[in-house]
Parts: C-alpha cells; structure tokens; sequence
C-alpha cells in the first residue's frame, strides 16, 4: 500500500501523466486516465487539492476505481443474459402454461377472468 501511495504521489507530481490500465475486469480495461479525470472532476467539485490533501484524494481515487469494477461486473452480467433470446412461440407457451395454472387454481376461465377483470 505505502509502495502505492509513494507511486501515486509520485505520478501526481509529474506534469505529464503516462496512461495505463489500473484494472481489468473480464475483458475490459479501466485505464488510470479515466479514473484520474473523474477523480479530479470530483474532487474540484468538493474543493479537494490534491497538492493540499494527497490522502483524502487518494481515497476519492480509489472509491471511482471501485465503483468502475463494479460497474463493469455490472456490464459483463448483462452482456452475458441479453445473449438469451427468446421466441414468440417459447413465450406464447409458456404464457398458455401460467393461464392453465391459474385456470385450474379458480375452476374455470371466466373465473378467471373475474378475478383479473380482463379476458383470457
């Protein structure tokens, strides 16, 4: 961590920055560049130095770099379950299925009908 710290500070006190990736999750990159512009974004917004406060700006950096690996959790998760597809005829049976449940759970369709004021 204070081998971080001292490289962090270091990095900051350079007038050119040399980007790279911080993280990787699955297959996407978080690079330093982008969690360092929202950082300082965020910390201008607070009134936050990072000459003046080195520490506390540190810890902003790092709470935006794990909001960004969650966020790409996030990303990866939802790429993987917008692969399923679906078809009409796999959703028209599968409704007809929850209708005869219902159905035999009430006794009839028209009581069914009745209980959710719609047609079947």
């Amino acid at each position: 961590m204070l081998l971080f710290l001292f490289s962090f500070s270091f990095l900051f006190s350079q007038q050119e920055l040399v980007d790279g990736v911080v993280a990787t999750v699955g297959n996407k990159n978080i690079l330093f560049s982008e969690v360092l512009s929202e950082t300082r974004m965020l910390a201008e917004q607070k009134g936050l130095s990072p000459q003046e406060s080195p520490f506390m700006f540190q810890q902003l950096f790092d709470t935006i770099l794990k909001d960004k690996i969650y966020l790409k959790i996030v990303l990866i998760e939802a790429e993987k379950d917008s692969l399923f597809s679906v078809s009409y005829d796999e959703i028209n049976t599968s409704l007809n299925e929850r209708i005869d449940v219902f159905t035999s759970q009430v006794g009839s369709k028209e009581s069914l009908e009745k209980a959710f004021g719609m047609s079947v």
